[in-house]
């Protein structure tokens, strides 16, 4: 269309994907207008709040307020703040001159700049007449109000994402990661839909069936708390819906599974369901108050299993191996599923899982970490209190041995090792004290693997007493 149609700038020249990928943080945008070609000068002359750090890209829809004046005398011949209506364009795809497309794509959300363009780049040698002449070089003053992020998501225009809530974070899901999401699928034109609300789903499933390629690609570019609307062309539609289909999809959770076994031998792998608050976790010896809410063998209750809130010393050994694997890996109100394959290791009489016996069903269990109050850290702590902690552990960690339970022992002769990794520069008093520590918990580390592999003898145990 033409000037006279009060819509400028309309497409002048050919228009490039040269534009920013949106996802910069604050410190890599270039200043000015340096990642422009010489034919367009930009002029900041309001920045954007600092906490609008993103840039649009080619795709997104851009609205925006522009006054349009020639450069050789200063005359206005065009302007949106006139019409008190902003111009709203997708942003590379030609439909306005090159010069915006590349311009407003080094532009933030509130920023107010001039572009001073050059004909190349605006309406070339020809003109749009009668308001631009040939040749004319062009100076937009233009405000960025706000654009709407757009994702073609398999190039083809086949499924379109638009960002409606945007996420937190950092994380994005991958394939065969575990999602929790809500999802509702719509016909474009008008019927029925079809919800999946508060869905535990893996990407690259068959659960969301024939939406399940299309909500991948968009679940791969999100984050936690986002929320998107996807506009499906028939080939992605659900069922026998012939039409196009829409589908609203947000992430309410990526669920991380880890090994959080002593031996990393997927003995007790954690699933985190619900993010906790920060990122600490429980030190040595914090106090722990940790919620376990469900137990389950093959699907059905475990017969005679109460919940119950624990209260515990972390490493002390007062609660079974697979509960101090959790609460040693979880945050503060997170909630997390815990599947424990060797059934022993979640004996926990207090829950009235005692009788767990070795060689059945892995049992899952669901907890959450109520409160810890997290101790000191070793770096913070005197010389002397390093030995008293040290010593302790070790103490400790003769008592779990007694009872069997070598990986927690191990766990605790192993922290003594750690906190004397070094001890050079310790005073020669205290220096002598945490070497001996340091030695006898290495002996006691060597006892505990040889038990583990079943070549101890009846008089090693009483060696192990005597040298500790």
């Amino acid at each position: 269309m033409d000037v006279d149609d009060d819509l400028m700038p309309p497409p002048g020249g050919p228009a490039e994907d040269d534009s920013d990928d949106g996802e910069l943080p604050p410190d890599m945008g270039l200043p000015g207008g340096s990642e422009l070609p010489d034919g367009i000068q930009k002029e900041i002359i309001n920045e954007a709040d600092p906490d609008n750090w993103k840039r649009p890209k080619s795709g997104d829809e851009v609205t925006v307020h522009y006054v349009g004046k020639l450069a050789s005398d200063g005359s206005v011949f065009d302007s949106s703040r006139d019409r008190q209506t902003p111009f709203v364009f997708t942003l590379g795809k030609g439909e306005v001159i090159a010069g915006w497309d590349k311009g407003v794509a080094t532009m933030k959300k509130g920023e107010l700049a001039t572009f001073t363009i050059s004909p190349e780049f605006a309406y070339g040698a020809t003109g749009q007449p009668p308001k631009i002449p040939e040749d004319a070089t062009l100076i937009f003053e233009i405000e960025l109000l706000s654009f709407v992020a757009k994702d073609d998501l398999f190039g083809d225009g086949s499924v379109i994402k638009t960002v409606l809530v945007e996420g937190t974070g950092w994380k994005q899901p991958k394939l065969d990661d575990e999602v929790f999401i809500d999802v509702q699928a719509t016909v474009a034109a008008g019927g029925p839909a079809k919800d999946w609300a508060g869905l535990e789903y893996r990407l690259g499933s068959s659960a969301l069936g024939s939406l399940g390629r299309a909500c991948d690609a968009a679940l791969k570019g999100m984050k936690k708390g986002e929320e998107a609307l996807l506009r499906c062309t028939k080939y992605y539609s659900c069922e026998d819906w012939s039409d196009g289909v829409e589908v609203t999809i947000k992430l309410q959770e990526i669920f991380e599974t880890s090994d959080i076994s002593f031996r990393k031998d997927g003995a007790v792998i954690k699933k985190r369901t619900r993010d906790g608050e920060g990122y600490a976790t429980p030190t040595e010896a914090s106090k722990v108050t940790l919620s376990v809410d469900d137990a389950r063998q093959a699907d059905a209750l475990v017969p005679g299993f109460a919940s119950q809130v624990l209260e515990f010393t972390l490493g002390s050994g007062e609660v079974c191996d697979a509960l101090e694997c959790a609460a040693a890996n979880m945050k503060k109100l997170e909630q997390a599923t815990l599947t424990v394959a060797r059934p022993e290791l979640a004996a926990e009489a207090r829950l009235g899982l005692k009788d767990v016996g070795a060689g059945g069903e892995s049992i899952v269990l669901k907890l959450e970490m109520k409160e810890f109050e997290k101790g000191k850290e070793t770096w913070d702590m005197s010389d002397e209190e390093k030995l008293k902690f040290c010593d302790e552990r070790k103490a400790l960690g003769n008592s779990l041995f007694k009872a069997g339970r070598l990986d927690l022992a191990l766990g605790r002769y192993k922290k003594v090792g750690d906190v004397f990794s070094y001890v050079d520069n310790f005073p020669e008093d205290v220096k002598a004290k945490a070497q001996e520590l340091k030695q006898a918990c290495e002996l006691n580390k060597a006892m505990c693997y040889l038990r583990a592999r079943g070549l101890t003898t009846m008089t090693r145990p009483r060696l192990l007493a005597t040298r500790c």
